[in-house]
């Protein structure tokens, strides 16, 4: 027979002091061990950061920087590590210290390239820039710019604080974006880790490899950046202040009318194992005042229209998630996961029109293709990539399916102990669903890995450190040990797992080091390369640049968009052509000297160090194609070279063609569209949207009379049954309008 996790601690939580053996008592830490960790953090943190001033970063290779980091640095990084997990052993928590060595940590991990590189690294950060110059200078949009203009809303929000602010140079805030971005990312996530039931140690190193784990670089300044922060806010809400309060030790499964001494053997032993009691892996729901729920529901639904406006994929997890909390009742909202899918589906069918008409095969024709959506966003991304590039991404396979494999394992631990983990079951498992949707230009499984994290590290913390609460403290004896003594005596019992927990954090911090900056050969954006875009607008101040670019492959397989800083500002004034590389001969400039005529006058040939290596490294192009390459163009007598240095080069025509001269385009907004069904579903969604929200505002008002006078289930149901009635036809015509616009609009 199961023994549930209430039965267990009752001897220590409520039976007297005299029933049982008393817990033991819990020493504190002396100051000489608090003062010798402090000096070995600032020891590590100088370690790490003061020889990064002689990094050659030019030495860099397929292995990315971890090959160039000094021997000083990776050990700094690893007695940082070593001494968060000392810390971890002290007998009891140091909030202060643990605090301090997080940052340490964020700034070493996620800011490491302040040290090494004059600008922001990433050409998408500055593609960022550019969406978010152009919404500051024209305000508004074009959607045929480019398909995240469908989803403005953080480019707009980031140009009013930047003008509110008068911050007029948004590079510095591109440079900082990463490490400030994480820093913030912890705040939801110890909203979300104070609910559970679980010992400090496990919260703090839950909290630790949530920062160490995020590899993926999706921290920059970005629509998913934001819209994840908000994600982590709504989930947060959600678990605090709306799970249910009835969330006792889960009945046991079906007898089948055998008593329980009869119940023997490895099958009943598996069907308890997984229909038993089990215990709630999180602390009882806190009791909230009807007001302050009433204005936290509003604060959710302000969350995801900001995130639905914000990014195309976030809102549906965020939909997925709170889905999920309803249905293994850790969320009392029934009705918010259906507010939050009319949200997003009106935002699809209405709002981005302009970029799914004419393109619904592109778009759609991944749905329900799961394996192939998978395939491409893992070996898919391999291809014909350099030998030691193709290390880097099968250490990054390796690295999440690790992460999966040792989450799962702590999930059975602690089920093993008798904990029902629905929060962190339901936050690890929702992402996957997103496989079901498309590839997302190859990237969905970096972005299942991305939002399965923080219910991933929290399984694997509790690998390590399973109990469910804290062993109790009593008064410890007058004479107590000193020194060394006093932090052996408290660490007896749980120094095996900060061991191993240990080893486990110094291979995540090399993994980190190695996969995160393993293509910093051509992630890196030099000054130069932000610069041979500020010459092509000098040199042409009307009209629209025509920028001819090399790919090694078709443009239209692998990306489309040349390795660069590109359209970093006057977005609408450039045009992108790509010509196909000559493998056998780099100096075959032909195909480059006629699409620089058919550009007119505006034609511009740019190359960098850091896309030509791309093209090496990725696509297989020789070493010296770059240099060969450059050579061919500067001597040719039809070409005149612009601007040229060792990292980057301009080149034009030395008698362009008079035409053709194509007009710098106008901004035209989103590109909204009608059906003949559209003025009744732009009536019919607020008009739904208000009635589900007094829906739920209902329903909170039934759950919040006194105990004594608490309404059943069906009870509740019939007090909401008129709103249920007047919402379903609402909700059958909204989605009707929906479908009538996608089949309508071509």
């Amino acid at each position: 027979m199961s023994v549930t996790l209430r039965q267990a601690r009752q001897p220590e939580e409520g039976a007297p002091r005299g029933a049982g053996a008393a817990p033991p008592a819990v020493p504190g830490t002396g100051r000489p061990v608090l003062l010798g960790l402090t000096a070995a953090m600032l020891i590590g943190t100088a370690l790490f950061w003061l020889p990064l001033g002689g990094v050659d970063m030019d030495a860099i290779g397929g292995h990315g920087l971890i090959a160039v980091l000094p021997v000083a640095t990776l050990l700094g990084a690893a007695v940082l590590v070593l001494t968060f997990m000392a810390t971890l052993a002290l007998p009891r928590p140091h909030r202060l210290l643990l605090s301090v060595q997080i940052g340490i940590l964020i700034m070493s991990l996620h800011g490491v390239t302040l040290a090494l590189e004059p600008v922001a690294r990433f050409s998408t950060v500055w593609q960022t820039a550019g969406f978010i110059e152009y919404v500051e200078r024209t305000h508004t949009v074009s959607w045929f710019l480019d398909a995240r203009f469908s989803t403005p809303g953080f480019f707009a929000f980031a140009a009013f604080v930047l003008k509110a602010v008068g911050q007029h140079d948004i590079e510095p805030v591109l440079r900082w974006a990463p490490p400030v971005t994480n820093l913030m990312y912890l705040l939801p996530y110890i909203l979300i880790l104070r609910v559970l039931r679980a010992t400090w140690r496990a919260k703090w190193f839950a909290a630790w490899l949530f920062i160490a784990a995020n590899w993926v670089g999706q921290d920059y300044l970005s629509p998913q950046a934001f819209a994840y922060l908000l994600y982590l806010y709504f989930l947060a809400i959600l678990v605090n202040w709306f799970r249910h309060h009835d969330e006792t030790t889960r009945r046991a499964g079906r007898r089948r009318g055998r008593e329980p001494a009869e119940r023997s053997g490895v099958l009943w032993r598996l069907y308890d194992w997984l229909f038993a009691a089990k215990d709630p892996g999180e602390l009882p729901a806190p009791k909230v005042s009807l007001r302050d729920q009433r204005i936290l529901l509003f604060l959710l639904f302000a969350l995801l229209l900001v995130g639905t406006a914000a990014h195309q994929l976030t809102p549906f997890l965020m939909t997925a998630a709170c889905g999920g909390l309803v249905l293994m009742r850790r969320c009392s909202l029934r009705g918010m996961p259906i507010i939050a899918g009319v949200v997003y589906a009106a935002w699809v069918s209405f709002m981005t029109v302009g970029y799914w008409a004419g393109r619904k095969n592109e778009i759609f024709g991944g749905l329900g293709k799961i394996l192939t959506n998978f395939q491409q966003s893992t070996g898919g991304r391999i291809g014909n990539v350099d030998g030691d590039t193709q290390q880097i991404q099968y250490l990054r396979i390796l690295i999440a399916a690790v992460i999966v494999v040792l989450a799962v394992a702590g999930l059975l631990r602690r089920r093993a102990r008798g904990i029902d983990d629905r929060v962190a079951l339901v936050l690890m498992l929702v992402p996957f669903a997103s496989l079901g949707l498309q590839n997302y230009g190859g990237e969905i499984g970096l972005r299942i890995y991305f939002f399965m994290l923080p219910a991933a590290c929290l399984l694997i913390a509790y690998l390590f450190f399973p109990a469910p609460f804290d062993a109790p403290a009593v008064r410890a004896p007058r004479v107590r040990p000193s020194g060394l003594a006093r932090l052996r005596t408290g660490t007896r019992r749980h120094w095996p797992a900060v061991a191993a927990a240990s080893v486990f954090a110094l291979l995540m911090a090399g993994g980190f080091l190695t996969v995160r900056y393993g293509n910093e050969k051509y992630e890196q954006v030099r000054r130069s390369d932000v610069k041979a875009f500020d010459v092509m607008l000098d040199n042409y101040k009307t009209g629209v640049v025509g920028v001819v670019w090399l790919s090694a492959e078709d443009p239209n397989l692998a990306g489309g968009t040349p390795v660069m800083p590109w359209s970093y500002r006057e977005w609408e004034r450039f045009n992108y052509t790509a010509v196909i590389a000559d493998r056998n001969n780099p100096g075959n400039i032909a195909q480059i000297v006629q699409t620089l005529k058919e550009q007119g006058p505006g034609g511009f040939f740019v190359t960098t160090r850091s896309h030509e290596d791309f093209q090496v490294l990725n696509s297989g192009l020789a070493a010296d194609y770059g240099v060969r390459l450059r050579r061919a163009l500067a001597s040719s007598p039809e070409i005149a070279t612009v601007f040229a240095d060792r990292d980057a080069a301009v080149y034009r025509l030395k008698a362009p063609p008079a035409d053709p001269v194509l007009p710098t385009p106008k901004p035209t907004g989103l590109g909204l569209r009608s059906s003949p069904w559209t003025p009744a579903g732009l009536i019919y969604l607020p008009v739904l949207l208000m009635v589900l929200l007094a829906r739920e505002l209902r329903r909170l008002r039934l759950f919040a009379g006194s105990p004594g006078t608490a309404l059943s289930p069906a009870d509740v149901r019939r007090r909401l049954l008129p709103l249920t009635v007047l919402a379903f036809p609402l909700l059958i015509a909204v989605v009707a309008v929906v479908i009538e616009r996608f089949v309508f609009i071509k």
